[in-house]
């Protein structure tokens, strides 16, 4: 009872000193900044992999089924990195100390949780029973269960070259001159989801330029596709999902990602990389998710399971698809033999090549992991084998003579992680073991990189290859965290399911040393920095020599108030590439540097009127004397009236960034469960208008009209992008149902 009244006095007290100012609004918001941030700096680091769409649905499905910060699935804000290791275990301390939570804002009387923190997490937590032991019955099910319908329609209104007129003969003359289907993109979602104990749904999707239910392929080009000639939806997914149901802890049937350890054995989905950088890279394994987004690269179709008693847990998983690539045919003395030589990941199948890449080949993994937890210590091991169906050949090149080559391949790896008090440790040690890889050739010189191809001459099995990072976080005092990370790839490693932290998208033939440091050093003010000093140990494919680098990046950010936030942050990245110079030898390794410096405000004016200035300049120069500039300014306006069915948000910007080396990336506000991040260069304003209306409880209509218009030249986007013009007009339009 004493605690009782403590905390109601307690709260009335700083409800009194917040002037009743809406909480909800502004942590929504607050959420809101912290995923622009996180996406800017995916875009920013060329990580094509990420998947964007799968980050976007996590927070959205946190915000539409809050975590009940009475229960373990507070995890969850750690894996997002919402929270700190150290929050975590500060949370859980504090429910161990003073029993469940019984409001939201006790969070602010926990230790280390600040006011930006308690706003960010503010929209996807709640305080309930716990309801994890609960029986699951049909009943229930029914009654309580959500059901979502969503559907969306993009389309670029200018014509595009890929679309214009063409006769047979020409095509079948130039048969990737054209694409084959309409210029719509559209997507079709269901879910279901009862308590997120269970979860259903299913994806439809196709992409501008794909066939749909009509086209006008001819009788021709049909048989030349054969088996490959298919319209309808070019994607189409589905799962099905539970968890805490006794000792299954989770199970899937579908599509699915895995995430375990530090990601170096196996991490399919969204990773955020250094866009989670600074106080900790420490990444939290989600094990077993089920995948709703359209994304058509790197993820699981099967069936998994995770079976947990006490300490112990266990997780099996199969996945059996078919994944696109590039098959060739050679003739031998006795017969012809197929194989690889390269496998697409974009999920586009719009031209006659790209749809005869379409499902090429079959792609089986079967693996575990066992995990041992026990108060602040995890340890794990996970295990997993890969089959194609027709071996991998890739063309000899200087820098791919170590790439996975093949039809089999066998990962494994310990992980562990030690989390107590001020201290956390956690590292992984992985092995690759190819079991059938053609002997690379010596390559002595360009030409001969280029031409020494073989046709496919039989495969030899490699040894075992390994990777390792361990790392360090420390935090001295409350206001304080430092990060020291040691990575160290072997260049024979190879994993086709490997995310862990590094620079690029390939754990592979890299050592780097990271130092990351977080501090308030004042009432509302943080300072974020980090260092990453790389290099690379063999070849990549624009260095033909072992090649270093080095990552710095400085972030202050201060909130004047509730209703105003701002940050000053700069990035400097310094890597090598072959010089371009006539004279000098071109192959011949040098230095490149980008430095960007932003600055972004947000600020309320009233209650109903949001607004967001951002401006920011990049300078890239190399040593061979290449020197370029950008620059890019904008304006945000967003008329969000309370208590009101309807929003509008609209930006005018403008930027001038000559060279694409130079390019900005600039997050744009977009319908529910899509994204933008463009990569502006060149001279022009792009401007957009975004909005939303709630016709009545289950029914909401979103609908955004963008254009880029240029002044510096006369036609935009290149080969079948190309558009004759100085303009660029793009539309969305989502509906979504909920029931």
């Amino acid at each position: 009872m004493k605690r009782l009244v403590f905390i109601i006095l307690s709260l009335f007290v700083v409800s009194f000193a917040k002037a009743q100012i809406a909480i909800d609004t502004l942590s929504t918001e607050a959420l809101n900044n912290l995923l622009i941030e996180q996406v800017e700096r995916l875009a920013e680091d060329g990580d094509e992999d990420a998947d964007y769409e799968d980050l976007l649905e996590n927070y959205i499905f946190l915000c539409e089924n809050p975590v009940n910060l009475n229960s373990e699935e507070t995890m969850r804000l750690v894996e997002l990195h919402l929270i700190s290791v150290f929050q975590y275990e500060e949370l859980q301390k504090y429910r161990r100390f003073y029993g469940n939570f019984m409001f939201l804002d006790e969070l602010e009387m926990v230790e280390g949780f600040d006011e930006q923190t308690v706003a960010i997490i503010r929209p996807v937590v709640c305080i309930e029973k716990d309801q994890s032991k609960d029986k699951i019955t049909l009943n229930k099910m029914a009654r309580y269960g959500k059901h979502q319908l969503v559907g969306r329609y993009e389309q670029v209104l200018e014509r595009q070259q890929g679309y214009a007129p063409i006769d047979d003969s020409t095509l079948l003359a130039k048969p990737n001159s054209r694409y084959l289907g309409s210029p719509q993109k559209l997507q079709f979602k269901y879910t279901y989801n009862y308590r997120n104990k269970i979860r259903a749904g299913f994806t439809l999707e196709k992409d501008a330029g794909e066939m749909f239910f009509t086209d006008k392929v001819s009788d021709t080009i049909r048989a030349l596709l054969g088996k490959q000639y298919q319209r309808g939806f070019d994607f189409v997914g589905f799962h099905l999902y539970a968890k805490d149901l006794g000792i299954v802890k989770a199970a899937v049937l579908g599509d699915y990602q895995l995430a375990f350890g530090q990601g170096l054995t196996l991490w399919s989905g969204m990773s955020f990389g250094k866009a989670g950088a600074g106080s900790s890279v420490m990444k939290q394994g989600r094990g077993i998710t089920p995948k709703g987004s359209a994304s058509e690269y790197a993820f699981m179709r099967g069936a998994a399971v995770t079976l947990g008693a006490g300490a112990f847990s266990g997780t099996i998983f199969y996945s059996n698809r078919l994944v696109d690539a590039n098959i060739s045919v050679t003739d031998t003395l006795e017969s012809e033999a197929e194989f690889v030589s390269s496998l697409q990941e974009t999920g586009y199948h719009r031209t006659i090549g790209e749809l005869q890449d379409r499902h090429a080949i079959r792609q089986q993994i079967v693996g575990g992991h066992l995990a041992f937890a026990i108060a602040h210590f995890e340890v794990g091991y996970t295990a997993h084998h890969t089959w194609l169906s027709v071996p991998l050949e890739l063309k000899p090149s200087h820098y791919n003579q170590f790439y996975f080559q093949g039809q089999r391949l066998s990962n494994q790896g310990v992980d562990f992680k030690y989390v107590k008090g001020k201290y956390a440790v956690f590292g992984e040690m992985a092995m690759s073991f190819n079991h059938g890889t053609k002997t690379p050739e010596p390559v002595e010189g360009p030409t001969q990189a280029q031409t020494a191809f073989r046709p496919f001459d039989g495969l030899r099995a490699q040894g075992p290859a390994y990777a390792g990072l361990i790392g360090l976080t420390v935090k001295p005092a409350g206001y304080l965290n430092f990060t020291i990370m040691y990575r160290d790839y072997g260049k024979a490693y190879q994993n086709l399911y490997s995310n862990a932290f590094g620079e690029g998208s390939r754990n592979q033939g890299q050592r780097g040393i990271y130092l990351g440091v977080e501090a308030a050093p004042a009432p509302y003010w943080n300072i974020l920095a980090y260092a990453d000093q790389f290099q690379f140990t063999w070849l990549t494919s624009q260095v033909n020599a072992p090649s270093r680098g080095h990552d710095y990046y400085l972030r202050v950010s201060h909130s004047f108030n509730r209703r105003t936030q701002a940050y000053l942050q700069f990035r400097s990245k310094t890597k090598m590439k072959n010089s371009t110079d006539a004279f000098v030898f071109s192959h011949y390794p040098i230095f490149y540097t980008k430095n960007a410096v932003r600055f972004n405000i947000n600020y309320q004016l009233g209650w109903d009127i949001h607004c967001a200035n951002k401006a920011e300049y990049a300078h890239y120069r190399n040593d061979d004397g290449s020197n370029e500039h950008g620059y890019f300014l904008c304006q945000d306006i967003a008329y969000k009236p309370e208590n009101k069915p309807y929003s509008l948000t609209f930006r005018y910007a403008i930027f001038d960034a000559k060279d694409y080396n130079a390019r900005i990336y600039a997050y744009e506000n977009d319908v529910l469960y899509s994204f933008s991040v463009p990569a502006l260069y060149g001279k022009g304003m792009r401007v957009y208008l975004l909005g939303k209306v709630k016709l009545f409880n289950a029914l909401t209509l979103y609908a955004r009209i963008g254009r880029t218009i240029y002044s510096n030249r006369d036609d935009v986007g290149s080969g079948l992008t190309l558009i004759e013009g100085n303009h660029k007009t793009d539309v969305k339009a989502e509906i979504i149902w909920k029931l």
